[in-house]
């Protein structure tokens, strides 16, 4: 049995309404995933707020069937030993750069640190296609050396 996070990204691709290249990479994905009868998916409410920024004020049609799509999966809550974990990986990462007189966008991957977090501490593996997951994968194994 495995478990899944799914980050927002896959979210996106899933629910898109027009067919593309990453709408169907997202569902072969999903349906590899769900192969295994035990396999769980799970969003956090972080990723439901990232998510469900994207339709316009005006378009509630759009929210609620947005809204509809992350009750499909189950919700984790966001802990303190998360944000302890995304907190060390933050401090760390800007550690690294500084050693490397590196000048980066720390902020630029808040959300994904979490979402990477909450995969770790929740003992799930996280169905993304952003790179920084694996740069924070990378980040996580040389900061626990």
């Amino acid at each position: 049995m495995a478990d899944y996070l799914l980050d927002t990204n896959q979210l996106i691709y899933l629910s898109s309404q027009e067919d593309s290249a990453n709408k169907k990479e997202a569902l072969e994905k999903i349906r590899a995933v769900l192969q295994d009868d035990s396999s769980r998916l799970f969003v956090t409410p972080l990723i439901a707020y990232e998510f469900l920024r994207k339709p316009a004020w005006g378009n509630n049609k759009e929210y609620e069937r947005l809204k509809t799509v992350t009750q499909q999966f189950e919700m984790l809550d966001i802990t303190s030993e998360i944000a302890e974990v995304a907190s060390k990986l933050y401090r760390f990462d800007v550690h690294n750069s500084q050693q490397k007189n590196g000048n980066k966008n720390f902020d630029k991957r808040n959300f994904d640190t979490f979402h990477f977090a909450t995969a770790k501490v929740n003992g799930l593996h996280v169905l993304s296609k952003d790179k920084h997951m694996r740069a924070l994968e990378t980040l996580y194994q040389k900061m626990k050396e």
